[in-house]
This record gives C-alpha cells, structure tokens and sequence, in this order.
C-alpha cells in the first residue's frame, strides 16, 4: 500500500542520525563567480542541521555554508565577514543563492526527507518497474506552489526520482538518484547497513541551473562536534 511504502521511507530517514560526505560537484548555471566543478563536504546532524563546504581543485575554500534551524550563514572565499539570514529570504545570497539551494535538496534527497505525510497523497500509480505517487501543493516549497511526484523503485523502494510540477503539469525541479550503496552505521553496535545514494543530479528548469553531485565517501551515524553547526561561532 501507498502508507506502508512511506512508512518504510520514513523509518529509513529515521536511521540517519548524522552524516559527513566527501563530493565531487559539477554545476551548470548562468552567473556564477566561481569555477564549475568544486570539492565539497557535508556534514548534517538531525534533524535540520546542516554544513556545506567548496573547494578548488587545489584546496582553496570558495564557500562555507551553516543552516541551523531557519537561519543561516554563508562565508565566501577569504572574505572576514559572513552573510547571515533566514530560511525565509535566500536573495541575500546573491549568486550563490541557487548553487546552496541546489546543493541543500540534493542532500536531503540523500538523507531520505520527505516533506509530506501519507494524507496528502492525491493519484498513486503502479508501473512496471516504480511506484509513483503525486503530493498535493505546497507553497513552502522553493517559495511557490508545486505539486510534488516521486517515483520509487518497486524492488529496492529506493526513491529515484523526485519532480517539484506546477499547476499544469510541467516538471519544474528534478531530482534524480544513482548509484545506491550500502555505508556502514556507525552508530550501531551491530553490523548494519544503510543504502544511500551517492550520486545525485538538480535539475531547475525555471532558473536554468543543475547540480551533480558525485559521492567519494560518506560516514553515517558518527559523533559530530555541536559548535560546527552553531552560528556564533562561524
């Protein structure tokens, strides 16, 4: 059933506690002030905290993005003083609005998030190899209101696609994921496993700009230090 797949989603997200990755991202978009390809890492403690970090090729930092809660903070380059505001006015960050905001709904593709509950599932259909399933709206997303759609495998229930659609239809944000491998919890005393995606493409039609990211190493479940995520100390 529609509630017992979402279920088995949800309870996944549940499981991931922490996570710290290391990334090869490729981006496509108009006006950016930094070279195309970075090095990244993330680190994300549950359940809203997050770290994003670019680099060079040759190591040199081009961003360090904090959001904890409904605030953030962005550091660029050697720049001493960082730009800081609220989930609610992303402008403030100028070109690198789009690339964090790309950046953030690949990762949390990563970490399972849906942000739906079972009820407003309005048109579940079976195909042959995926469930789909379409969300009603919701105007919290990317600051208009979209339909969402995901497509989850039938065999794995692995989520492999997920569409942000507009009123007509139309494909606005894409999300797509590959390469599903199995990391070890690190916070378990039991040999468990968790299957993540470590690859993941964005895709926003609307503003013309898409995000790969290319996974070399991700950790789940291991301590993380609190003042990495705290503001005050960025």
């Amino acid at each position: 059933t529609s509630a017992g797949i979402i279920e088995i989603l949800r309870a996944r997200e549940a499981n991931v506690m922490s996570l710290k990755g290391l990334f090869q991202a490729e981006f496509d978009m108009k006006g950016m002030a930094f070279t195309q390809s970075l090095q990244g890492s993330i680190f994300y403690q549950r359940p809203n905290q997050y770290r994003i970090k670019g680099f060079t090729r040759f190591g040199g930092l081009v961003f360090d993005f904090v959001l904890s809660g409904d605030f953030y903070a962005l550091r660029v380059g050697e720049h001493p003083k960082p730009i800081i505001g609220g989930m609610d006015n992303f402008k403030k960050l100028g070109e690198f609005r789009l690339p964090v905001l790309l950046s953030l709904r690949a990762i949390e593709v990563v970490l399972g998030k849906l942000s739906f509950d079972t009820e407003e599932i309005i048109a579940a259909q079976v195909y042959d190899n995926s469930y789909q399933f379409d969300i009603s709206q919701d105007s919290k997303i990317l600051g208009a209101t979209l339909h969402q759609r995901i497509v989850v495998d039938q065999i794995s229930l692995q989520v492999r696609q997920l569409d942000y659609l507009s009123a007509e239809g139309k494909a606005m944000v894409s999300i797509y994921t590959s390469d599903f491998r199995q990391v070890r919890d690190g916070g378990s005393s039991e040999l468990r496993r968790l299957d993540l995606p470590f690859g993941v493409r964005v895709e926003d039609r609307v503003e013309a700009g898409s995000i790969a990211l290319e996974f070399h190493e991700i950790k789940a479940n291991e301590p993380l230090e609190r003042k990495m995520f705290t503001l005050a100390d960025f």
